[in-house]
Order: C-alpha cells, then structure tokens, then sequence
C-alpha cells in the first residue's frame, strides 16, 4: 500500500479536509487559567448591640398619595367584560328563574304546540335578553317539528307509524 500514510503523519491531509493546525501556545476560549486573587481582609470589629424595640407609627401618606391596602379588596373601578358593567346587579329571569323562553318550552307540551309558535316569534321578532335565547331555540325547534308532524299527518304521509 504505497498510497497510504500512517495516522501518526499528519502533514498530508485528504482532499476535502482543512489542514490541522498546532495548539496555540496562549490559551483562549473559556479554558483560561485560574489565577490567584488574594481576598479582601477587613479587620474584624466588636459586635455592637442592637437597641431595643421601639413602637413606630405607620408613615402618614402625603397628598396625592394613594395607599393600597394588603389583602383582598375590591376594585375601585366597574369591571366591564363585553360591554357589560360586572358590577350592575342582573335581575333574576322571571318564571321562578327559569325564563320566559323555558316556560313556553314546558307549556308546549300542555297547551298543544301553541306557545312553541309564540317562542319562536318572540326569538325571531322581538329583542330579548342573552339568557332568555336558549329556551326560545328549544321552542323554535320543537314548533319547527311540531309543523313538520303536521304537514305529514295532513298528507296521509306516515313515515314511522
């Protein structure tokens, strides 16, 4: 094997590879040697002793300032979320709480489909509160179905009976 040299040769390199270069004979990098700092001395002192205790009013705050006390406290400012100030007291849904949209849904099924009918005007036509919508979208779909049952019947159309 002419060709070939030993890996203790490294003056031909390969082709494709950079030349190794000897170490540096100064350091660098983060390898520094330590030097040795001597620590500063101060001379030692007697421990002096403390006075007592003594009651101290709290600071008196001077105009214009504000002081925040610890703990929880309430936010001197209204809260808005969504336009809608968190501190305004709701008034509780009428129909012992439930609404008027839920009332109707549950009469529904009294009084023959008939206020399903009046739900799904009052969701479609007039402006209500957010709270009311889901029982007036419970009311639109059962007068939706109830409609549907009745086109069906009225054509001698039975599906599933």
């Amino acid at each position: 094997m002419a060709g070939c040299s030993s890996d203790a040769d490294l003056s031909k390199t390969p082709a494709g590879r950079p030349p190794r270069f000897p170490p540096s004979p100064t350091p660098y990098g983060t390898f520094l040697p330590q030097q040795q700092v001597p620590l500063p001395t101060a001379p030692l002192l007697p421990n002096p002793t403390k006075p007592p205790l003594q009651y101290q009013p709290p600071p008196q705050p001077a105009d214009g300032y504000l002081a925040i006390p610890v703990g929880y406290q309430s936010p001197p400012y209204s809260a808005v979320v969504d336009g809608i100030p968190m501190n305004a007291r709701v008034p509780p849904l009428p129909f012992c709480g439930i609404g008027v949209g839920w009332a109707l849904f549950v009469a529904g099924f009294i009084f023959a489909s008939i206020p399903w009918y009046v739900g799904a005007f009052i969701l479609l036509f007039v402006a209500q509160d957010y709270r009311e919508k889901p029982g007036l979208i419970a009311c639109s779909i059962a007068a939706v179905l109830a409609i549907l049952s009745l086109i069906l019947s009225a054509f001698n159309f039975h599906v599933f009976w």
